[in-house]
């Protein structure tokens, strides 16, 4: 699955071996190495995954094809005196929160009613795994990219970006024309519209103007792929602080002129993933990936626990801001409705300041979670989530058919209330299994990108 794994001989310097026996760690064997110095701090994590799910590859810090892919896997130069390791040293937290991404998307846009919402949010909470997906595909980038730029060169490396990008494209184009085409067919309720296919709507989409509910996201991807080269051009030559500006600054200005600031063009039904407002989470993780050992190294210096107490106090102030509609928030300003400042604090689709400072608050708090309980909860989840998370592409790709499936054959079972959770909470576990299944059993892995 990876080409350090392919090329067999590979002796590539920047792979973590073992101290002790400067051995490579073998298939499902864990260690921790330590250097002199080193203290329990945000890698201390050393978990061995069932053997009967070790079929994927669990590997390298991070998977080397940032966002849903993994194709390689290459730690950063320097890395961090502690490394939790399983087999070749893969950060399986950052897998592990992949997978949730993964695994929440597979039930929110299977939609109707569910007891699962509680833990995805539904896709109305104030984060979302849309934002996790793309923050965390710009951290890989950022962390994996950067770190072959010492051994590849930066040219070489801009390549391999651009030949991503090119991968996803083809996948964007690929899904949109064969699920869209289905969709068509059946007349699903998710069309935006029933433009007659044309040439000018294949154009359309072919030069991504024009896209459709749920390949919309991959559309965006493509395009922040097409622009991370450059990104790493600046950070390689020690201007991060010109990705931070352009970054916070596009998305600033579009909060007050989305007309004005709409970037790189207009397309036709992206109602969801504005290109100027998510661009903001794809690269500040970016540029926390790339600046990986820095960011580690000075979160060292706070006692974990307490940081992670703190960020559970401010997360648990979202539940109750949520669970009350905003009421509190309502009495504060004077507003008529408590759900009318909500959407305009918290609105997706615009990326606005409330939904920064909710995934501020998640995101670390949930990978500190991981840090702090890894081993408990690796071993109850780790073989759900670690796959997901490894192959996300795949299963975002294979989620499209499975809400497809859903909404053409269920309607047609007798008794069956979309509505009610005990009848389309098992249905959505029903898809998560069939997903996963394809994915212990690789189908479809030499058609399908990871």
């Amino acid at each position: 699955m990876t080409a350090s794994q392919s090329n067999g001989g590979d002796k590539d310097p920047n792979r973590r071996v073992s101290r002790g026996g400067g051995k490579p760690a073998s298939a499902g064997s864990t260690f921790v190495p330590r250097f002199p110095g080193d203290r329990p701090g945000l890698d201390d994590i050393s978990v061995r995954l069932p053997t009967p799910f070790q079929t994927s590859g669990f590997a390298a810090v991070a998977p080397t094809e940032p966002g849903p892919g993994v194709t390689e896997q290459v730690a950063r130069p320097k890395a961090p005196a502690t490394v939790s390791v399983v087999r070749s040293g893969r950060d399986l937290r950052l897998d592990a929160l992949r997978g949730w991404c993964a695994l929440a998307m597979v039930i929110d846009h299977f939609g109707g009613a569910s007891w699962l919402y509680v833990f995805t949010g539904g896709n109305t909470f104030f984060a979302s795994a849309a934002e996790g997906f793309i923050f965390l595909s710009g951290l890989l980038v950022g962390q994996i990219y950067g770190a072959r730029i010492a051994r590849d060169g930066l040219a070489s490396v801009q390549l391999r970006l651009l030949g991503r990008a090119a991968t996803l494209y083809g996948m964007t184009i690929g899904l949109t024309f064969l699920f869209i085409g289905l969709s068509r067919f059946a007349s699903m309720p998710w069309l935006q519209d029933e433009t007659p296919v044309s040439p000018k709507l294949v154009v359309s989409l072919i030069t991504l103007h024009h896209t459709y509910y749920l390949v919309d996201v991959m559309l965006l991807y493509t395009i922040l792929m097409l622009l991370a080269p450059g990104a790493l051009l600046l950070l390689h030559t020690k201007n991060t602080h010109w990705v931070a500006g352009l970054t916070v600054g596009l998305w600033g200005v579009y909060q007050v002129f989305p007309v004005q600031a709409q970037f790189p063009w207009s397309i036709v039904n992206n109602d969801t993933f504005q290109v100027p407002a998510w661009q903001l989470w794809f690269f500040v993780g970016m540029i926390v990936g790339y600046h990986r050992d820095v960011v580690r190294q000075r979160l060292r210096q706070f006692p974990l626990p307490v940081v992670t107490g703190i960020l559970a106090v401010l997360a648990l102030m979202t539940v109750w801001l949520y669970a009350t509609d905003g009421a509190f928030l309502a009495e504060v300003l004077q507003a008529p409705s408590g759900r009318e400042v909500l959407a305009v604090l918290f609105d997706k689709h615009v990326a606005r300041v409330g939904r920064v400072v909710a995934f501020g608050i998640w995101f670390p708090l949930l990978y500190l979670v991981l840090t702090l309980a890894g081993r408990p909860i690796l071993r109850g989840l780790g073989w759900l989530l670690v796959p997901f998370g490894q192959n996300a592409l795949y299963v975002y790709a294979l989620h499209l058919f499975a809400v497809y499936l859903g909404a053409l054959a269920l309607p047609y079972v007798a008794g069956f209330d979309r509505f009610n959770p005990l009848h389309n909470t098992p249905m959505q576990v029903l898809a998560v299994a069939l997903i996963w299944i394809a994915v212990r059993f690789r189908l479809f892995f030499d058609v399908v990108p990871k």
